[in-house]
């Protein structure tokens, strides 16, 4: 016999926006990190990086659950805002982080936060909503970690999907520097890392040849820092590859997802996105370009290395890689109805 959820009559759902930024920033991440902060530590500057200080943030679709005029939960929805447009995520909306306290679930509360920010996407005539994969997200998908979560999402017409994972290496003498290999098709290749003269080439370099979601990534973060953390192959004065790192001196605003869980680490450095013009490829190039990001790192001095978001484990594994963390896909698709 299926178990009958209780409903706190005096529980209360209000959206982000009828409250001060610092107070929600200060309520939600206190709130994640008393039960989540040793796995998934966020901080308040990370917290509003990912909701306020991100283009397709929804303050007033977003929202937390009071009871008792205490926080007990919280939802974080987004939509894509960016002036540059990406056709897929058109009608895509996505729940950045949605968490209950341990004390007060089973009772309904996560369901009515679910229920309005549903509601409120298919107002905006969102037909696909996805978990994490959000522009600035916390998370690509449902963490392993979390598993039984998944579950809550299935019985609410979520279906999961594949899986990714992030993957780490952790320097030692014996993996710390990995020697490149000749190209194929000869030596007129350069590699070297990116400067100031090369923002306008990365940035056309990548829209031409990324054109989505990668070419409006890299062009903010371009925009956005003083400094570029890049390698780039060049032929004939050319950007025709690059391999984007970064490491624990890299601003906040800037990071990629793969710092995102930088304070589980001593020293953590990430590798990634990596990208080569269609017609240099097989040529030691995507494993040059790895390596020698890997091996700036090391020079660097970083204590780990995390290539995030990703099923090329058999390729990163060659390179000292393994599995630190996975993550389920999950999504729910149009003609959407509430379930309580």
């Amino acid at each position: 016999m299926k178990k009958k959820t209780i409903i706190i009559m005096n529980l209360e759902i209000k959206s982000f926006k009828n409250f001060p930024k610092s107070y929600v920033i200060e309520e939600v991440t206190a709130l994640w990190n008393f039960e989540m902060g040793e796995i998934f530590p966020i901080s308040k500057e990370l917290m509003e990086r990912s909701t306020y200080d991100t283009i397709g943030f929804l303050s007033d679709t977003s929202c937390v659950a009071i009871i008792d005029n205490k926080i007990v939960g919280f939802i974080i929805a987004k939509v894509w805002l960016h002036p540059i447009k990406v056709a897929a995520y058109t009608n895509t909306g996505w729940i950045s982080l949605i968490y209950v306290d341990p004390l007060y679930r089973k009772k309904g509360i996560g369901s009515a936060l679910l229920n309005k920010v549903e509601s409120d996407f298919k107002i905006l005539g969102k037909e696909e909503l996805n978990l994490g994969r959000d522009y600035q997200n916390f998370f690509p998908g449902i963490p392993m970690d979390l598993k039984s979560s998944s579950l809550w999402f299935e019985h609410r017409g979520y279906k999961t999907l594949n899986t990714t994972n992030d993957l780490v290496k952790h320097v030692k003498p014996s993996n710390a520097i990995i020697p490149l290999k000749p190209f194929k098709d000869g030596n007129d290749y350069t590699i070297r890392i990116s400067n100031e003269n090369d923002k306008e080439e990365l940035k056309s370099f990548i829209t031409s040849n990324w054109p989505g979601r990668w070419a409006v990534e890299v062009s903010d973060y371009i925009d956005q820092g003083p400094d570029l953390y890049f390698i780039c192959l060049d032929k004939n004065n050319h950007i025709c590859g690059f391999c984007r790192y970064e490491d624990d001196k890299t601003p906040l605003s800037i990071i990629g997802y793969g710092l995102t869980w930088q304070k589980r680490f001593e020293r953590l450095g990430s590798i990634g996105p990596l990208g080569v013009e269609p017609t240099h490829r097989n040529n030691n190039i995507a494993y040059n370009l790895l390596a020698c990001a890997n091996n700036h790192l090391v020079s660097l001095n970083v204590t780990d290395i995390m290539i995030d978001w990703t099923s090329l484990m058999d390729l990163y594994r060659k390179f000292g890689f393994e599995v630190w963390k996975s993550y389920i896909y999950t999504k729910k698709e149009k003609n959407y109805e509430k379930i309580c």
